[in-house]
């Protein structure tokens, strides 16, 4: 699967923009004088292998109460405007993405800095907004990036008793805010992929001493002198590939961070690909605004190929850590979530799957905290649930005071796994923890699997650990189903099967489900009999054979630990939220623990968690569209932002 196609518009743009977009306002503002007969029109295109027809008849109660299909909606006020803007955009458009010019205008990365911004300069997300009707309420009431004030004349459709708030009543994070500028496709089809890139081979003088140990690490020693030009000052960290280490440049008078290979053949093929991808990311962001760890030159010396990169701070992991596993506001985690998605989205469009998307490779650039007295009760509630899934004990008091960063301003790292997708795919990557169910049953793997780590980071942040603690394959795919809320899809069963891996072979039951063709005539004493036997057949076949009598206990206790995404996050947060009712009624569970816009910050927040953990890699939500999830647009008080 490649996402590089003949497109030369923007997203969100068709070739017939002009009369499609005027006949959907039409539609829409007709529609407005009525509320309750709000038909559903378009479609959502944004990705070329999703087409999502928005049906608002459905009856399938988790497309009504999810939150998760989008509508354009506009006032019958800004009628004169929206056709305005039509008129405005189309020149606009034509002029910046025209198809016989091959230059590019990268258009700034802009904060929304008050409520005169106009429709043009609200966030990618604006636009979208929740059909169901108390949803959409709820999300116009707390969007903080609208800039319209909400109209009187609509009646709140939420039977609480709380006022109707201004739209930028709750505060929210600059980083939560940023635009992402999609890159034209005609311009990545342009450029040629990167191919190897030459190392600068540094000279060393013949008679040293050895410098690697058995192992062919390089072996660190401060102050000493490194490549005739770097001073090492520390180590910073050390895996497979090779070590890490913090140098002083006395040519550029500046400390940079240089990755240094093992000088074995195999890591230094690796590192090869490692600098065709580094390059490719800053080849097309040299002004680094998708948070990439940028490549700032690579050497060769003594047959260890080393990769000099900026150095930052500790990663979301250590700072965890080190503040004793408690959360990180939600705010922080709304701001370093955008952030992420945006650089997937990125690394995506530019053919890359980076596949070991975690928080140890996530730095901070800024790591100082101040130390603030905890108010939130989703923070403590979530501490005080910690280590469940473990044989610890949870912890006995609850904290007073937590550490909060003062930027929550990230970078991705380690870039060491990442592939072109029109690659090579080795069967297993990425970390246990954060691996994709597709990967784990080996029926192939592409984009979407680091949609599904994005998922479980965002859970770590906010409970303090990961949600798939396991080394086992059978406990992990029981973990999935009971976190998805349904059973691995057959189809990727029957492809595991066809592919003879481990895990489809040996824990899944057979395919026992009978077509009407195999029956003969012998078997018909009943035609009621023979259709109950089918469908019995049916429902086993191909399903996870868990638990069994030789499942360990503590596979069974820690999969009972977990239950659906919806219910499994809000009970750690210390709410009671059920997506299979509506908004409105579960504020009215939880009205006596939270105010209601920190309520709906949290539920739009379990609506994307809901369509990251999705089995099928088909059907999970890609990154560009995770952008404009209506989330974005929320704001929460925390400890992060009073």
């Amino acid at each position: 699967m490649s996402i590089i196609t003949n497109r030369k518009r923007p997203r969100g743009f068709s070739e017939n923009f002009d009369q499609s977009r005027k006949a959907a306002a039409n539609e829409a503002i007709n529609s407005s004088k009525n509320y309750d007969s709000v038909q559903s029109r378009g479609q959502f295109n944004q990705s070329p292998n999703l087409n999502m027809n928005i049906n608002l008849n459905s009856s399938d109660p988790g497309l009504s109460n999810c939150g998760g299909l989008h509508l354009q909606s506009y006032g019958a006020s800004n009628e004169n405007a929206l056709l305005e803007e039509d008129e405005d955009l189309d020149h606009e458009i034509d002029d910046v993405f025209d198809s016989n010019d091959s230059d590019v205008v990268f258009l700034e990365e802009r904060r929304l800095k008050s409520s005169s911004y106009t429709r043009q300069q609200r966030n990618n997300s604006d636009s979208s907004h929740i059909i169901d009707r108390d949803v959409w309420e709820a999300y116009n009431m707390f969007n903080v990036n609208n800039a319209d004030t909400p109209d009187s004349s609509i009646t709140p459709l939420l039977a609480i008793n709380q006022k109707k708030q201004r739209t930028n009543s709750l505060p929210q994070l600059p980083q939560a805010r940023c635009f992402y500028e999609k890159i034209p496709n005609n311009y990545i089809i342009q450029h040629p992929k990167v191919g190897n890139i030459k190392t600068h081979v540094v000279p060393h003088k013949l008679n040293l001493p050895p410098c690697d140990d058995e192992d062919g690490h390089y072996i660190i020693k401060n102050n000493d002198l490194f490549a005739n030009r770097f001073i090492i000052q520390k180590l910073l960290g050390q895996g497979t590939f090779g070590k890490v280490v913090a140098c002083y440049d006395k040519i550029n008078r500046e400390t940079v961070a240089i990755k240094i290979i093992r000088n074995i053949a195999k890591y230094r093929d690796a590192a090869r690909i490692e600098l065709r991808v580094l390059t490719t990311l800053k080849k097309f962001d040299n002004e680094n605004r998708n948070h990439c760890i940028h490549l700032r030159e690579c050497l060769d010396y003594r047959g260890h190929i080393c990769i000099v990169t900026d150095l930052l701070k500790i990663s979301l992991y250590d700072f965890l850590e080190n503040n004793k596993f408690i959360p990180y506001p939600g705010s922080h985690i709304q701001a370093i979530a955008k952030q992420l998605v945006r650089s997937v989205t990125y690394f995506h469009d530019l053919n890359l799957i980076h596949t070991d998307l975690k928080p140890e490779n996530i730095l901070l650039h800024d790591d100082s905290y101040q130390r603030k007295q905890l108010r939130s009760s989703t923070i403590v509630s979530s501490y005080m649930n910690l280590n469940l899934s473990s044989d610890k004990r949870r912890p006995e008091k609850a904290p007073k005071y937590s550490r909060i960063l003062n930027n929550p301003l990230i970078q991705i790292i380690d870039f060491g796994s990442a592939i072109f997708d029109d690659e090579y795919h080795s069967s297993i990557v990425c970390t246990r923890h954060y691996r994709a169910p597709e990967i784990v049953l080996g029926v192939g793997w592409s984009f979407p699997c680091d949609m599904w780590s994005v998922g479980c980071i965002l859970v770590e942040l906010v409970i303090g650990e990961p949600v798939f603690r396991t080394h086992d394959n059978l406990e992990h795919l029981a973990m999935i189903e009971k976190v998805v809320g349904s059973r691995i899809d057959k189809q990727m069963v029957l492809r595991s099967k066809q592919k003879e891996n481990e895990c489809g072979v040996k824990l899944f039951t057979d395919n026992y489900r009978r077509s009407y063709d195999d029956i003969t005539d012998d078997d018909f004493e009943d035609d009621i009999e023979i259709l109950g036997e089918i469908e019995a057949d049916d429902d086993d076949s191909l399903r996870l054979k868990f638990p069994t009598e030789s499942t360990p206990e503590k596979f069974i206790r820690s999969v009972e630990q977990l239950s659906r995404i919806d219910l499994f996050i809000s009970e750690r947060i210390g709410l009671n939220i059920n997506f299979d009712y509506s908004l409105s009624e579960n504020y009215q569970n939880n009205s006596h623990i939270i105010n209601f816009g920190n309520f709906t910050f949290w539920w739009f927040f379990i609506d994307l968690l809901r369509k990251l953990f999705v089995i099928n890699p088909a059907n999970r939500i890609s990154a560009l569209e995770a952008l404009e999830h209506p989330w974005f647009n929320l704001g929460s008080e925390d400890e992060g932002t009073v």
